[in-house]
Order: C-alpha cells, then sequence, then structure tokens
C-alpha cells in the first residue's frame, strides 16, 4: 500500500461525516432568518482574515470556522467569505505533524533572518528556500491523498454552518482531485446548506506548478439574491482579463480567497484586486490565510473594496484589516444601486480598443 493511500485511510477516518455531523449539533447554534425582503442598497458582506493554526481533531476546525461565521452572523451579513488553502490546519491530524512544523518554521524563520542580514550588510539579495516547499513529489503525495476526504468534510462543515446559520458561505479553497488530477478549488453554499457551484483556480504559482496542480479555464458566474458573484482564487487576480471577463458575464461581485506564499509588501499588493476593481467597476470581497506552516510564511490582508468615487475616502476601500497577519473578520456593506449609477456615470468604463485587442491577443497568446 503506497503513502498516498495510507494518508486517505487516515484522514477518512479522522474526518468522518458523523463526528462532523454530532459535533454540529452539539454546538446548538440558534438558527436565523435574515435573508428576505433584501434592500440591495444595503448588502452586508463579511471577510475573514485568519492565521494557520493546526488542530489534533475535526472538533476543533469546526469550532475555528464557526467562530468566524457566528460572529458574521451576529453582524448581520449575507454572505461570509473564507481563504485560500483554508483547511492547512487539518495537517494538524497527522501524527508527528505539529513536533515537525516547529522544527520547520523555525529552521524557516533563522533562515530568512540570515538573508535580510545578508541583504543589509552585504548587499547580497538571495532568497533560502523552504526544506518542503522544495520536495514537490512528498507535497504532491500529500496533497493527492488528503484531497478527498477534506473536500467531503469541508463541504459537509460549511453546508451545516450555512443551514444552521443562514448565511451564504464562501468555504475557502481546497484541493480537489479529480481521476489523478488535483486543482485549487473553492465552493459556495447557500442558507439551506445547498452547494451553489464550485469554482478552481485559473492562474497558478510556480509552487502550484511545481506540485502538480492542474489550471482550469472557465469562470462561472453565479445569480444570489443580492447580485451575481465569481470566485476567482488568489493569483487570478493578477491578470486584467480575469475582472474583465467578469464583467461581461454580468458579476458585480468578486469573490477573492489568497493566500500569498511571500513576506508582506504593499506594492506587490498593489498586483491583485484593489486595481482590478478599479478597472473594471465590481465589488471585490478579499480573504486572506496567514501564518506558518512547514516553513512556509502566508501573508496578506483582507479587504473589501470599491470603485474609487464610491468610497468615502475616495480611496476605494471599504474595509481593510489593520494587518497582514494575525485573526480579523472585516464588515462592509456593499450597494448595488450605487454601483450601477457609478457605472453609468465613468467615462472610460467599458471604453475598448478593439484593433489594439485584437493584435493584443494575438501576440500575447499566439492566437489568429
Amino acid at each position: 500500500m503506497d503513502i498516498e493511500v495510507l494518508i486517505e485511510k487516515w484522514f477518512n477516518k479522522k474526518i468522518s461525516l458523523e463526528r462532523i455531523e454530532k459535533h454540529c449539533q452539539q454546538l446548538r447554534i440558534k438558527r436565523r432568518r435574515i435573508l428576505e425582503n433584501i434592500d440591495l442598497e444595503n448588502i452586508r458582506v463579511s471577510c475573514v482574515q485568519r492565521q494557520i493554526h493546526p488542530v489534533n481533531s475535526i472538533e476543533r476546525y469546526i469550532d475555528l470556522l464557526c467562530g468566524f461565521v457566528g460572529q458574521a452572523a451576529k453582524n448581520n451579513s449575507y454572505l461570509i467569505i473564507f481563504p485560500e488553502y483554508n483547511f492547512f490546519d487539518l495537517f494538524g491530524l497527522i501524527p508527528g505533524f505539529c513536533c515537525l512544523n516547529q522544527i520547520l518554521n523555525k529552521r524557516a524563520i533563522k533562515a530568512k533572518d540570515r538573508e535580510k542580514y545578508r541583504e543589509k550588510e552585504i548587499g547580497e539579495d538571495r532568497e533560502e528556500k523552504s526544506d518542503l516547499k522544495e520536495n514537490n513529489h512528498f507535497l504532491t503525495t500529500v496533497f493527492k491523498g488528503v484531497a478527498k476526504p477534506i473536500e467531503a468534510g469541508i463541504k459537509r462543515i460549511v453546508s451545516l454552518l450555512a443551514k444552521e446559520y443562514g448565511i451564504y458561505i464562501y468555504s475557502g479553497s481546497y484541493i480537489l482531485k479529480e481521476k489523478e488530477e488535483i486543482y485549487n478549488a473553492g465552493s459556495l453554499f447557500d442558507p439551506e446548506g445547498n452547494l451553489i457551484g464550485t469554482q478552481k483556480k485559473m492562474h497558478l504559482t510556480d509552487f502550484e506548478i511545481k506540485i502538480g496542480i492542474r489550471r482550469a479555464s472557465k469562470m462561472e458566474v453565479y445569480s444570489l439574491p443580492f447580485g451575481k458573484v465569481v470566485c476567482p482564487i488568489c493569483m487570478d487576480a493578477t491578470y486584467f482579463e480575469t475582472f474583465r471577463i467578469a464583467r461581461e458575464i454580468g458579476a458585480d461581485m468578486v469573490i477573492l480567497p489568497i493566500a500569498n506564499l511571500e513576506e508582506y509588501n504593499l506594492w506587490k499588493a498593489l498586483r491583485g484586486i484593489w486595481p482590478r476593481v478599479q478597472e473594471s467597476y465590481l465589488y471585490g470581497l478579499k480573504s486572506s490565510l496567514n501564518g506558518w506552516i512547514a516553513g512556509m510564511h502566508f501573508t496578506g490582508k483582507a479587504g473589501i473594496f470599491a470603485p474609487l468615487l464610491m468610497t468615502e475616502g475616495k480611496d476605494g476601500i471599504l474595509s481593510l484589516s489593520p494587518s497582514y497577519e494575525g485573526n480579523h473578520l472585516i464588515t462592509a456593506d456593499v450597494n448595488l444601486k450605487k454601483l450601477y449609477e457609478a457605472r453609468e456615470k465613468a467615462e472610460y468604463q467599458e471604453d475598448k480598443n478593439a484593433e489594439f485587442e485584437e493584435k493584443y491577443i494575438e501576440k500575447t497568446y499566439g492566437i489568429n
């Protein structure tokens, strides 16, 4: 029996649907209904920023998610969005992982300190690699092994929490395994606990390519009672085409979970959702995962963004986490009526140069 099969069997045991349902029942959540008579000028949404925290049981993981959903419900949000790689905490279920994780993280932190010293004192700029990050075959095996059990577990947890709290929930992303291929994907659930749809990541990082994650080639739009949404993932927001397509297929809001595998830098962060929102006249809802795991450091701020002139400070920000690390739940109200009015008034919005675009696409992608 190979290691991938052993990992899958272990996680099936640790993430049983029976345990999930039993624990959710014990939470005794007071079910609520807030989705009647929706005011399209006052739609409250929440985005999660959270730190990776390896857990030793599925029950602790449920409690972790439930805390955020409960707070969003208390804030009267219609929608809560979890971040990319929202399952990393479940690696704590692997025997001995927490000890190994501490060793790898300490080693990586020391390496980063040496890197900073070289940059400051010697002027040498060389990135030291994480031990596990460079072990591509091992990570591929682990991701394939955990994929099916974690997908089933997360979908069941999110479905139950959505139903009990009467709220729309984006699951954050997890590893989706189809036949022998793996994808980075996330799912959207309605307040009845029904799956609305699942979107795979379309633009991959170098790290994801190395460990064998496959890319998607299509983006779906989902109609909710308070507008149409699309759910690209992290790197997808680096490219303006993603948001241009979102507008073309009728989206009002873009759900964007992120987990940036790099040290936080404001200017690098600006490669993503904020400029895309300004270009496309869409609301941008960004959730974020941060912290250390297996020697890898993830950073990023959760934020809710709108076109510049629709925000009080004329900065395009409705709500933004105060830090790129730690746990935060940010909340803001979006107004579809104001969005549609802003689109009508935008002088250059949707301005097109067909001749340039044709040459751009041809030369960039080799398409005739």
